[in-house]
């Protein structure tokens, strides 16, 4: 099954060589050479990106990575190429295996004086499978023949995921069309780290029809929706009509139809009579109504096209969106028409699950019922967004509510670490002999300890058995297991129901505000143009959105410019700057030269302030009258943005001064950069950094700059507290000066009566 070549005496030389391979390729992406089918893949490619070491501790350790295989792709050549240092403390005895679904495929030995060792191995093709495959790395490590410590420091070996890699050759099988077995064409198990739909339509198609833009985005929802975090990008490319005097091939399908030869598949939409010149007529012959259909391509059999179609533009936007529809199963079948589905056309009308009043279990914060296993695991990690208004300002903690169970065994040393971004919080004591579990375990989380934004909660478990292990003491790890349930639950407000405006970060998150409607009610994307690059920056940003909220946007409106925007909640805008309408470019001029983009500080200053020497003393009222008049203030300089965009990207959100509702504007100085800042935008590296009320970025997607708001509005319902409550607990001083000023008014008219009392009577 496996061939394996290991380190030798020329170890360094074959790191050397390993490396200089890995070289060719990013350490942290994958490598793809799509002319000879070869592909890379280093070991940080299935961690995330991560080039952060594999590290492997005790006597006994596991490390799994899940290879993703999809169904389309026959391997002809696998080879797994691995650069690891072991501790040199390490006997001959010890050694590392490498294993596929747990079966063992090769057992690296480690060498006493050699920590650094290098490792060659063949992988039968027939062995990676469709599906999610593991390949497992299992180190049995041990320093001394006789008695030792299993949970000595000097028992560790670390694998460079940057060096280390899998390399496999393949060839593409013709594709299988069934609409049933879309998934297995739009496959997210594809070896890629992004993918560009390729969206073909007749010329000037799209321009014809409203709602013919409308399927186009939730076509690009779609397949985007298939691909799930995999960044996707939408490339539409307008089809000419083929010439006059062509003689059409009968026996082709698509006419005039070529597939770019970087690209997978592609999706062909427009109406039947739009698509007359490019369709065979065994499909023209089909559309009847609204029309799915999925054929192998004429020049590739290995890559599909995607049809969508209907008589007339209503027809293919209701095809387009029952193809958005999560969950929708199809036929086993190469086509159908929407007639046949049968389908209740109220899912125009999709709605929120509403969730437990107060509360959000830790399901729908993406986070997944987790076993951790052994002395040294991973920690849990759960995500969430915070932001102090959403708290009653009395409160001090957030209620939290643990599912756990642990298992039998355990030394009373053991516990479950809570760290709020990284500060302990609290201890969850397991010391139970006989193992325990807990249903709704109460903890309280410190509201001060939150951040604004995004906030981590990691669940560190620290498990030692009662056979403490030792020279000559076993020590036995297969009992020390804690499962965390994805229905705990944090007392979080529902963040839709209140939040800040402008906030592109929490765009970025989840959606936010356009994602409060499930199926995007009342959101409108409009189009400054019908340019297929600014077609395509609107599609990929909407693709995006569908990944981000997890729900399909079937209630969007597309608007052009000169559209009424009346009774809307949310509005996206997608143009370059010249293109834009007057008032929306007049908005964001005005915020790009009013808007702070950088604050410096340079250092501190002493200042007279007689409104700050108010405020101290109504806070501190015993300290000395003296310091009233000296109050240190930090001294800074601010840096704005004046003029135009330049080379660069820009998406810039805003309240609505009329209509209330909040803008989100994607533009650049013109369409190319426009669709390239758009490709850009969708990648996690670029879309991690939205934040503010604006951001900048390059064509080579680097993060250039951020607006910060002066000050935020909110939309939504205050949760517990009115405004003015939310005011005075961020000013505590103004309710000691209210108050003495109230006093003193009393006082005053209190006096006056008695004056005015005591001249009546001395009349």
């Amino acid at each position: 099954m496996t061939s394996i070549r290991t380190a030798t005496p020329w170890a360094l030389a074959l790191v050397a060589m390993l490396s200089s391979a890995a070289q060719s390729a990013p350490s942290d992406s994958l490598y793809v050479d799509e002319q000879n089918g070869e592909y890379v893949l280093p070991f940080g490619w299935f961690n995330g990106g991560s080039r952060a070491p594999i590290e492997l501790r005790g006597a006994e350790s596991r490390r799994a990575l899940t290879l993703p295989v999809a169904e389309r792709l026959k391997i002809e050549e696998a080879r797994l190429e691995m650069v690891y240092t072991q501790s040199i403390s390490l006997l001959p005895r010890s050694q590392l295996a490498v294993t596929m679904d747990e079966r063992i495929i090769a057992q690296l030995p480690f060498r006493p004086g050699q920590p650094d060792n290098a490792a060659r191995m063949s992988i039968a093709p027939q062995a990676i499978k469709p599906g999610f495959r593991s390949i497992g790395l299992r180190a049995a490590q041990h320093y001394t023949n006789e008695c030792e410590d299993p949970t000595a420091a000097e028992l560790y070996t670390q694998i460079d995921a940057s060096q280390s890699m899998l390399r496999i050759k393949t060839t593409r099988k013709p594709i299988e069309p069934s609409l049933a077995r879309l998934s297995n064409i739009f496959d997210r198990k594809l070896w890629m780290d992004r993918y560009t739909l390729q969206l073909l339509t007749p010329k000037g198609g799209l321009g014809q029809s409203r709602e013919l833009r409308e399927a186009a985005v939730q076509v690009s929802q779609a397949i985007a929706a298939t691909f799930e975090y995999l960044p996707v990008s939408v490339q539409l490319n307008e089809l000419n009509p083929p010439p006059a005097d062509a003689t059409p091939d009968p026996r082709a399908r698509f006419h005039g139809v070529q597939l770019p030869e970087t690209s997978w598949d592609a999706v062909l939409i427009g109406t039947r009579d739009q698509l007359a010149p490019h369709l065979g007529q065994d499909i023209l012959g089909r559309i009847k109504d609204g029309y799915v259909g999925v054929f192998r391509a004429d020049q590739d059999p290995s890559r599909a096209i995607l049809v969508v179609s209907g008589t007339t533009p209503a027809e293919v936007l209701e095809a387009a969106t029952m193809l958005n529809l999560p969950g929708l199963a199809l036929p086993e079948r190469s086509d159908v028409s929407v007639a046949q589905l049968r389908a209740d056309k109220a899912y125009r009308a999709i709605k929120p699950i509403p969730a437990e009043q107060g509360w959000t279990s830790f399901a729908n914060l993406g986070f997944k019922s987790v076993t951790l296993k052994g002395m040294f695991p991973e920690p849990a990690r759960l995500r969430f967004w915070a932001f102090r208004e959403m708290f009653d300002p009395a409160d001090q903690y957030i209620d939290l509510e643990l599912s756990l169970a642990y298992g039998a065994g355990f030394d009373r040393k053991s516990g479950l670490n809570l760290l709020l971004n990284e500060q302990l919080i609290r201890t969850v004591p397991m010391q139970s002999p006989q193992g325990e579990q807990f249903s709704r375990y109460k903890v309280k989380l410190p509201i001060p300890a939150l951040r604004e934004g995004i906030n981590e909660l990691k669940l560190q478990p620290t498990m030692t058995g009662l056979d403490l292990g030792g020279a000559c003491q076993p020590i036995f790890t297969e009992n020390l297991l804690v499962s965390i349930s994805d229905d705990s639950r944090i007392g979080l407000p529902d963040i839709s129901e209140f939040m800040p405006q402008p906030n592109l970060a929490l765009l970025a998150y989840n959606g936010l505000p356009y994602s409060r409607m499930a199926d995007a009610q009342g959101v409108a994307l409009l189009f400054t143009d019908h340019d297929p690059t600014t077609l395509s920056a609107g599609f990929s940003l909407m693709a995006k959105l569908r990944q981000i909220s997890k729900t399909p946007a079937i209630a969007l409106r597309v608007l052009d410019p000169n559209d009424a925007r009346d009774n809307l909640n949310g509005l996206i805008v997608v143009g370059t700057d010249e293109a834009l309408p007057a008032n929306l470019r007049n908005d964001m001029e005005t915020f790009l030269t009013k808007q702070r983009w950088q604050d410096l500080k340079l250092g501190s200053r002493t200042s007279t302030d007689l409104g700050e020497g108010v405020k101290r003393l109504a806070e501190h009222p015993l300290e000395p009258v003296v310091r009233l008049s000296s109050v240190e203030k930090i001294a800074g300089a601010e840096l704005r943005l004046d003029g135009g965009l330049g080379g660069s990207a820009a998406a810039i959100q805003y309240r609505d001064a009329k209509g209330g509702y909040p803008v989100t504007i994607l533009t650049a100085s013109n369409g190319t950069r426009l669709q390239l800042g758009a490709q850009r935008l969708v990648e996690h590296s670029t879309w991690a950094g939205l934040a503010g009320a604006a951001t900048l970025w390059s064509m080579d997607g680097e993060a250039i700059a951020n607006a910060m708001p002066v000050k935020h509005s909110f939309i939504g319902e205050v949760p517990g507290k009115s405004k003015p409550d939310y005011f005075f607990s961020d000013h505590p001083w103004l309710v000691a000066v209210l108050a003495l000023t109230l006093v003193l008014i009393l006082a005053t008219l209190s006096w006056l009566l008695l004056r005015q009392r005591a001249q009546k009577m001395m009349d």
